[in-house]
């Protein structure tokens, strides 16, 4: 089973609508400039991904759910989760038998004073493991580009926010709300992601999109222990009973 994490580095505002149905072309119109080239941009490389993927020309219908959170109204095609940051616009791909949540965050995009807001929700094991790398600022935004990640498996508004616990010292996580997840993000030069999965999910195909053609950049085996000096993997821990 893979899954499929493709990106899009906008720059221009100016979105050829490549591969998308009338319905999505018209709604985008009625929307603001930036937020009508984001949302644009992420429905173009979810195209970009069904069509290299599964062969599906035009992107098919899309809906939302009770919180808003897009996923196709054909309850047979695969997850998808979008996320922002910047002018980098991400689709996630997920398997078809499993859901997928997709977390991206500039590095240093927050004040301090975020920061410091985030970690007073953390956990006494998070807070250590952030004091323990040599970074403490990125590796906050690395766990909180994961817990948005973990969170953005479920359709349901704020479900798991204070069931969620990450134990990355020791690649773990816990999660009442899903019980059989798992998450894996990396830090580059300027951007941190991850992307969580319901399910095992073995493998992660990564993509960059430059508005034309989708271009494979490399492969996770999600499995590894050895995927990357800054890749982090969590998984779950059984319920406690």
């Amino acid at each position: 089973m893979a899954s499929h994490f493709a990106r899009w580095t906008l720059n221009h505002t100016l979105v050829p609508a490549r591969h998308l149905p009338d319905p999505v072309v018209n709604l985008a119109s009625s929307l603001p400039e930036k937020r009508r080239a984001r949302y644009l941009a992420s429905r173009v490389v979810l195209a970009a991904l069904m069509q290299q993927i599964y062969g599906i020309a035009v992107l098919p219908e899309i809906t939302m759910s009770s919180n808003g959170r897009p996923c196709f109204a054909d309850p047979e095609l695969p997850d998808f989760s979008i996320a922002y940051a910047g002018n980098i616009v991400g689709v996630l791909l997920a398997d078809e038998e499993g859901h997928g949540g997709l977390g991206m965050e500039f590095v240093r995009a927050h004040s301090r004073q975020a920061i410091e807001q985030l970690a007073s929700g953390l956990s006494s094991g998070e807070k250590a493991w952030i004091r323990a790398q040599a970074d403490p600022y990125e590796a906050a935004t690395q766990l909180w580009a994961i817990r948005q990640s973990v969170l953005k498996l479920s359709d349901k508004a704020d479900h798991g926010t204070h069931t969620l616990r990450l134990l990355p010292a020791s690649g773990r996580l816990r999660s009442q709300a899903f019980p059989d997840t798992q998450a894996i993000s990396d830090v580059e030069d300027l951007l941190v992601w991850s992307c969580a999965f319901s399910r095992g999910s073995d493998r992660l195909h990564l993509w960059d999109y430059d508005g034309r053609v989708l271009e494979r950049r490399y492969e996770l085996l999600t499995a590894s222990q050895h995927v990357g000096p800054q890749v982090l993997r969590l998984t779950s821990l059984p319920l406690e009973k």
